[in-house]
């Protein structure tokens, strides 16, 4: 014979022999068709292989034994259920793409010459055991499409082709299927994981292996980031000798005839393959959550259904797999793994790093792999400070399309305030510096187990220093300072303010910044005194965000014009509150002395007198840059006739009238 098979392979050699076994019968039936020759053999060349297989007319074809190891062919017909005809039926089509001799002995047995390709109703003639029932849209032939029809109105005469994916997987040679391509990736498993995830894997695996009528082998994997969600979820495919694909939920067609013939194609792959799916569910609208829906609950394979949240879901779940928060000694495991070549890094810096960021096992490679790369070209930042950048850069990503991110320059010497309020704000940078040493190292976390976060309340009139406070502070703790305003994250409809909220607070856990809430007033207002529903329900809002503070890592500073409008229960869950009064005239002066830069070009300019005006520094700071802006645009030097014209402006802005009190003896 002429078959073309897998070298030395038992896969190529049990396929080769069941192969020539069908021709045998193709063979058999076309001797029949002739009668035998004069001397009692069967028709046709005698060095054939009809005569290997020796056939009389009329005589039972005895099947070449195969291998006794699991073979391809073996896996597809266990797999898929096929019949003894139907694995005939596909050895047939495979005997036209893999031995050259196919196309003349189908002819002859057909008893048409030009008929050279395998059909039913030869397969019906030839072959043992044959049924109608084979060749229906729902038996496994076409519903799995291991074999295609030339011309589905012509069901036996037209030529049976073997699907391309299907031959390559009886040869050996495995691989996804091109139709596909594009819609999904592989996923790799990582080569360990912490304990904790470790362990939700393992739930994973059993999800499926324990997977009833009620919810077959469908597992939701919930929480922590994308990412890790897929590395969990890889290694648990890989514990279950799985490969793992995902692809995301909006790719999932709408239509329902084109989403059955994806649901068929994948579950044919994850039986060749084999492999599970995960499938990535994120904000959708309704038609394409019915599409994933409906996707999910007709999976017969191992399936994951990876969401940051519960979905929401009328039909049987599966087994619910929620990722689990690391402990400080897993994350602290992860840093020193990660930077073990770095010796800069030394064990303080690692728990530097661990109490301000809470970064998933990838991105702390990646970190580390950051500082590794820039360390050699760096003469300013050593290792530890490239490590502290690095896991800055990491933590920052998901919270820049949330607020706004400043990057805080300013230091203590920049703040005009009493004693008392510096003191205060020097207390919260302790509690946050030191939260390490007081919660883990002297044991507070196990103590009191909740309201660990590290709240704070700015109270005071705008401009009055409450967001230079909260800039200072970033400052003094290296972190970046986000600024989230309230009034755009409130929402008039029930739920969205709380979905809006745990936006902030998931991408913030990362820990590379400090929040602050302005505009608190937008959430606060009257609404600690409930009249009606909506009053009560913007209570529940209040308490979210509070709850979602005191549950913060790092530091959430909240600022209102409004503190008397919070009720003292609210009050009591913000461990600190600082009151920005409006700066006297001496605090003013001292404002102006600060914001007016020694290289600036000025003429007779006063702080004292400048401190006449009784606007808070914010109003300060405007005044001052649009006179610089006036003198500049003159070539003059900076005079109190430009800040006077610059405050005439501002205070049209405040919606004021300047006083001659306030600028007398000015000009």
């Amino acid at each position: 014979m002429g078959e073309r098979k897998g070298p030395g392979t038992a896969d190529g050699d049990a396929l080769a022999a069941a192969v020539r076994s069908v021709l045998a019968r193709v063979d058999a039936h076309a001797a029949r068709g002739r009668g035998t020759a004069e001397d009692g053999e069967p028709a046709g060349d005698a060095d054939g292989p009809a005569a290997d297989a020796a056939v009389a007319p009329g005589t039972a074809v005895e099947r070449v034994p195969t291998t006794p190891s699991v073979t391809t062919l073996d896996a597809l017909t266990t797999c898929f259920g096929l019949s003894a005809f139907e694995r005939d039926i596909i050895l047939l089509a495979a005997a036209a793409e893999l031995d050259p001799t196919t196309d003349a002995r189908c002819a002859a047995a057909s008893g048409d010459p030009t008929r050279t390709y395998p059909t039913f109703s030869l397969a019906l003639a030839a072959l043992a055991d044959p049924h109608w029932s084979a060749l229906t849209p729902v038996a496994p032939l076409r519903r799995w499409r291991l074999i295609e029809l030339d011309d589905e109105t012509r069901l036996t005469t037209t030529r049976l082709r073997l699907d391309e994916r299907i031959l390559h997987f009886l040869v050996g040679t495995p691989y996804l299927d091109a139709k596909l391509h594009g819609l999904l990736t592989r996923t790799t498993a990582p080569a360990s994981l912490p304990p904790s995830y470790d362990a939700a894997a393992d739930r994973v695996a059993a999800g499926w292996s324990g997977a009833g009528p009620e919810a077959p082998l469908r597992v939701e994997l919930v929480g922590a980031d994308l990412r890790t969600r897929a590395d969990i979820a890889a290694t648990a495919a890989r514990r279950s000798g799985l490969g793992l694909y995902s692809m995301a939920a909006d790719d999932i067609p709408t239509d329902a005839a084109e989403r059955d013939r994806l649901a068929r194609l994948w579950q044919r792959e994850a039986i060749l393959l084999p492999a599970a799916l995960l499938v990535e569910v994120g904000e959708m609208d309704r038609d394409q959550h019915a599409a994933a829906d409906a996707f999910i609950a007709g999976a017969a394979v191992p399936l994951v259904v990876s969401s940051p949240d519960p979905r929401r879901t009328g039909r049987p779940r599966g087994e619910r797999v929620t990722v689990p928060k690391l402990s400080d000694e897993e994350h602290l495991t992860l840093w020193t793994d990660a930077f073990a070549d770095v010796p800069e890094v030394t064990d303080r810096h690692l728990q530097s790093l661990v109490a301000q960021f809470q970064l998933p096992p990838h991105v702390v490679r990646q970190a580390a792999a950051t500082v590794r790369r820039d360390l050699p070209h760096s003469d300013v930042l050593d290792g530890a400070e490239l490590a502290w950048q690095a896991g800055l850069t990491e933590a920052r990503m998901g919270l820049d399309e949330l607020g706004r991110r400043i990057e805080p320059r300013a230091g203590w010497d920049d703040l005009v305030l009493a004693d008392r309020q510096l003191r205060i704000l020097q207390e919260i940078v302790a509690h946050v510096r030191r939260r390490s040493t007081v919660y883990q190292d002297w044991g507070f976390a196990k103590a009191l187990r909740s309201g660990l976060g590290v709240t704070a309340l700015f109270a005071g009139g705008s401009g009055t220093g409450k967001t230079l406070a909260a800039e200072v502070m970033a400052k003094e703790l290296g972190l970046d300072l986000f600024i989230i305003d309230l009034s755009q994250v409130v929402s008039k409809y029930i739920g969205e303010t709380e979905k809006n909220l745990s936006r902030v607070f998931d991408a913030a856990e990362r820990g590379g910044a400090l929040l602050l809430f302005d505009e608190a007033d937008a959430l606060f207002g009257k609404r600690s005194e409930v009249k009606d529903s909506h009053d009560r329900y913007a209570n529940l809002e209040v308490s979210y965000l509070l709850m979602r503070m005191e549950a913060y890592r790092g530091l959430a500073v909240l600022t209102t014009n409004m503190k008397k409008a919070l009720d003292s229960a609210f009050m009591r869950r913000i461990r600190f509150v600082v009151d920005f009064p409006f700066p006297g005239e001496s605090e003013r002066a001292e404002i102006w002395r600060r914001v007016l830069p020694p290289q600036a070009p000025t003429k007779g300019i006063d702080p004292a007198l400048l401190a006449q005006l009784t606007v808070a520094g914010g109003s300060i700071r405007n005044i001052a840059l649009s006179g610089a802006f006036l003198a500049a645009e003159e070539g003059d030097h900076l005079q109190m006739r430009h800040m006077l014209a610059a405050a005439r402006t501002e205070y049209l802005k405040l919606e004021r009238s300047l006083t001659p009190s306030e600028v007398h003896g000015w000009v």
